[in-house]
């Protein structure tokens, strides 16, 4: 995520813990709560009004962490929190793919082949080879080498960023400010890895490989960028639709007034309470489960967006269809619908910024999917996200 002023997110979650993060906090059990999860089972896990950023971004990419669950009667006077949190776990499964990223790139290089050729007593194929220690000892014995290498690569992935002319200045200074934190979690190894190559001749040719796959990864920002803009759209309608549920069903207001009277303060924190009271709950939910929910080298986020409600199949299948509409040159506005139905999810389905991200995805090779569909079960109508990197 990018730099932050302030390090806490005010977003009351629950959080849910892996096999892995449950040992994490084995020596610290009075923190670990019982927790019911999205899918409505009691797991073990933590909960809070408002959490540390950078410290719930290290559990996700040490895989600690598999899902991220809030609920609110009026999300929307959270957007900052929920857009903070998106960003969050897309960025800490962007810093967690690049160093394998990097590995990869580094050992299937020409480069680095050509070393190993050259250097067949100091061979190095896999990470498993170069021992921490060892790292550890190089770095102190040489500080301001490894700090002139980061300051190369840093200074290289600028130059890139600042002569691209496809981006816009406002691009240009999220990912510079973006870049020190991508450097930053970049395995330990891998420096010594670039290390041993940068005493050779083929420098050069290492810093421009090496930078070339940063500014990639810098560049799939734009896909947290895009994905939480169209995850409040999402909300927004949850909110918006449960609302509206309430209101109708508790005769506090004919359809069409609905809109006028939500707009009123006093009433719209009366229709809060009741949500509140009777647990009508927006539902917003990262799951990010390594074990289900990652294949291989591969890593899967799941989002979901659920509000009481429930859509009808013939409105779910109009939906389904119109996100596939062809949307170049058409304005965010022209998506907006107002049903008058209250099963239906209300104004506005994003539908611009799906089709933004399906287009990036797909030029990224990043799978990407979203579909909106009943759960009849629990009453609800649900928004569902799959992004696997």
């Amino acid at each position: 995520m990018g730099d932050r002023s302030d390090s806490t997110i005010a977003l009351p979650a629950r959080m849910v813990l892996t096999r892995e993060g449950l040992s994490l906090f084995a020596k610290n059990p009075e923190s670990i709560k019982k927790v019911k999860s999205r899918d409505g089972m009691q797991r073990e896990g933590l909960e809070a009004d408002a959490f540390n950023a950078p410290t719930v971004q290290k559990l996700i990419m040490n895989s600690y962490l598999e899902e991220i669950y809030v609920r609110l009667p009026d999300p929307l006077r959270r957007r900052a929190q929920i857009i903070s949190t998106n960003n969050l776990v897309v960025y800490a499964v962007l810093y967690k793919k690049l160093s394998p990223s990097l590995a990869r790139m580094l050992f299937e290089s020409t480069v680095v082949r050509e070393f190993n050729r050259k250097n067949p007593k100091n061979s190095i194929v896999d990470l498993k080879h170069i021992p921490s220690e060892k790292v550890d000892g190089l770095r102190q014995l040489k500080p301001g080498l490894f700090e002139q290498m980061e300051e190369e690569i840093h200074a290289d992935v600028v130059d890139r960023i600042s002569s691209n002319p496809a981006l816009s200045e406002e691009d240009k200074s999220v990912r510079v400010r973006s870049l020190p934190k991508f450097i930053k979690w970049i395995d330990k190894r891998i420096w010594y890895l670039y290390f041993i190559i940068y005493q050779t001749a083929m420098k050069e040719q290492m810093r421009k490989a090496f930078g070339g796959m940063i500014a990639i990864y810098l560049d799939h920002t734009k896909i947290a960028t895009h994905l939480s803009n169209m995850l409040m759209e999402f909300v927004q309608n949850a909110e918006k639709s449960s609302l509206e549920r309430i209101m109708v069903k508790n005769n506090l207001a004919r359809r069409e007034d609905v809109d006028r009277m939500l707009r009123d303060l006093d009433t719209r924190v009366k229709i809060v309470e009741i949500a509140s009271k009777t647990d009508q709950m927006v539902d917003i939910a990262w799951n990010m489960n390594p074990e289900r929910n990652s294949f291989g080298k591969q890593y899967r986020i799941q989002i979901i967006v659920s509000n009481y409600g429930l859509i009808d199949e013939v409105t779910r299948s109009n939906l389904a269809r119109k996100m596939k509409t062809n949307v170049e040159g058409i304005n965010i506005a022209s998506f907006y619908q107002d049903s008058g139905d209250e099963t239906k999810l209300g104004a506005g389905l994003g539908l611009l910024y799906n089709s933004y991200l399906e287009d990036i995805c797909r030029a990224e090779g990043i799978q990407y999917k979203c579909n909106i569909f009943p759960e009849p079960e629990k009453e609800k109508t649900t928004v569902r996200v799959d992004l696997t990197m």
